[in-house]
């Protein structure tokens, strides 16, 4: 009989009838998030969750979803485009399928 158990490190450990122990990375589901900002000063711009930085500003909001889009496609994984407007408030949320 295998039991797995998942730690908070986010590491699952298999436990065998025989008392042995086994690592593997735990199953996570990958999914990319990017959010669209609207700067008074440079434009709308692009960037990545949990990222501090910026990817790129960009003249209109269109090209902003875009590129976003486009990033989340060429990463192999499927994703969310969270768009705010101009206000600061979430007016669109866009699911984006993993390239195949």
């Amino acid at each position: 009989m295998e039991e797995e158990k998942i730690l908070e490190d986010g590491v699952s450990i298999e436990v065998t009838s025989e008392g042995e122990l086994g690592t593997k990375p735990a199953k996570v589901k990958a999914k990319q998030v990017r959010y669209i900002f609207k700067d008074p000063e440079k434009g709308w711009f692009e960037k990545e969750r949990d990222n501090v930085r910026v990817t790129k500003y960009y003249k209109t909001q269109k090209e902003a979803i875009d590129a976003a889009r486009m990033h989340i496609k060429n990463s192999g994984l499927a994703g969310s485009i969270v768009i705010q407007s101009k206000t600061g408030k979430i007016r669109a949320n866009a699911k984006v399928a993993k390239k195949k």
